[in-house]
């Protein structure tokens, strides 16, 4: 290798970071849950759908890196300049909720993560609390990204390393490779749908764009913007895979005892190595949230740059960060693991919130106006909104098979 192919190489490494960032984080404490439950319940018989789901997955998360990188800007920036602040209000404002309840997801999970290690959620929970808080604030985008590609990492190693543990039956597996599965058994469908809300959130698209538009990715980093993502998207569902594979092993109960005993048998390690996939998860997606639901609320509100410098709309940015964890890290220290068991309709039901941004951003990536010459092709928006239809038709259908 010559001097000018590792400068090369350096400087496509310098360039990544947003796209693998929110597909990792997408394998949040919510996520795990729904995976580990589905597992329980339906064994091997979810992978070849978990598979599928990274299709869905790469095509709306490129539209999003996409928009912040021709543009310069975030999604709520492109909405209000293009539209108005009350339509870019309409598409931030259900993350904003949705946000409050990933938050308590993720707490929680970490909670049970330390729980695993022996230490109490009274004093992990605020501590994370303080970190998660100063990280966000306290640094550019730049330096966030240097701490949270490292404990993306580790939430991948962790996850790789539990599927090793068990050793999954290739058999088994094979069958769940298999596109035919027991579709129209209700149980079976209703939790396909809820892995399908753990896909794709609100707070992804926001991020994905926003991380671009800081990292000042432009026109000559498409390219690397399409491949990280469709890798990211990849990789995300193969980690969601080897849940489901350790689901059928330690079963669906969250509480920290039954997680601990449902490990012994699998080696004095296992129960350390999943409290550190936990953690790390709940972690990268406590930082992702904060920063996606950030620039969807302050671009809406023109708040400006979240990180250039303590001015009234850093302060602004702070008491966002401080009003939307604060309550769920309250929350997740009282109920704890008793809360988990909502997580599973929570993913059914943010499939239709989805429904706003994933609208809006269709119209947007399609628009010449906003994106010129870069204005996605009519086959590509095909591909999209088809997507899309099917993501909202399945959500619909996971609400009629709740009632």
């Amino acid at each position: 290798m010559n001097i000018s192919d590792f400068g090369n190489r350096h400087s496509v490494l310098a360039r990544m970071g947003p796209a693998w960032l929110v597909m990792i984080a997408d394998v949040d404490v919510a996520s795990i849950i729904t995976g580990l439950e589905t597992g329980s319940l339906y064994g091997y018989h979810v992978i070849f759908i978990m598979l599928v789901l990274a299709i869905p997955l790469a095509i709306m998360q490129y539209a999003s890196g996409k928009l912040g990188a021709v543009t310069g800007k975030g999604i709520g920036d492109v909405l209000r300049d293009r539209y108005s602040r009350k339509i870019s209000g309409i598409a931030s404002v259900p993350m904003a909720v949705t946000d409050i309840l990933s938050y308590i997801a993720e707490y929680a999970g970490i909670a049970i993560g330390f729980a695993l290690l022996g230490i109490s959620p009274i004093i992990s929970i605020p501590v994370v609390y303080v970190i998660h808080n100063v990280i966000v604030f306290s640094r550019k985008y730049d330096g966030i990204e240097k701490v949270l590609i490292p404990v993306s990492l580790v939430l991948v190693i962790s996850i790789i390393s539990t599927v090793f543990i068990f050793k999954p039956s290739f058999n088994n597996v094979m069958v769940g490779l298999s596109p035919f599965q027991p579709y129209g058994n209700s149980g079976f469908d209703y939790y396909i749908v809820a892995n399908i809300g753990a896909v794709i959130m609100p707070f992804m698209l926001f991020y994905q764009a926003g991380a671009t538009a800081e990292k000042r990715l432009g026109l000559s980093d498409l390219r690397l913007i399409r491949n990280e993502t469709y890798m990211g998207a990849v990789v995300s569902e193969l980690l969601m895979v080897g849940i489901v594979i350790a689901g059928t092993f330690i079963g669906g109960e969250m509480g920290v005892g039954a997680l601990a005993s449902a490990m012994k048998p699998f080696g004095f390690l296992a129960p350390y190595i999943l409290a550190v996939g936990f953690i790390s998860s709940g972690f990268l997606a406590l930082v992702v949230i904060s920063l996606g639901s950030s620039w969807g609320i302050g671009e809406t509100l023109s708040w400006g740059n979240h990180d250039s410098g303590i001015t009234s709309s850093s302060r602004k940015f702070f008491y966002l960060y401080v009003g939307e964890s604060l309550p769920a890290m309250i929350i997740a220290i009282y109920l704890g693991s008793d809360l988990l068991g909502l997580v599973i309709n929570l993913m059914v039901i943010f499939v239709i919130v989805l429904i706003p941004i994933g609208l809006l951003l269709g119209k947007l990536v399609s628009d010449e106006t906003v994106m010129g010459d870069h204005a996605f092709s009519r086959s590509y928006m095909a591909l999209y909104w088809t997507t899309f239809a099917i993501i909202e038709a399945a959500g619909i259908w996971g609400i009629a098979l709740s009632i």
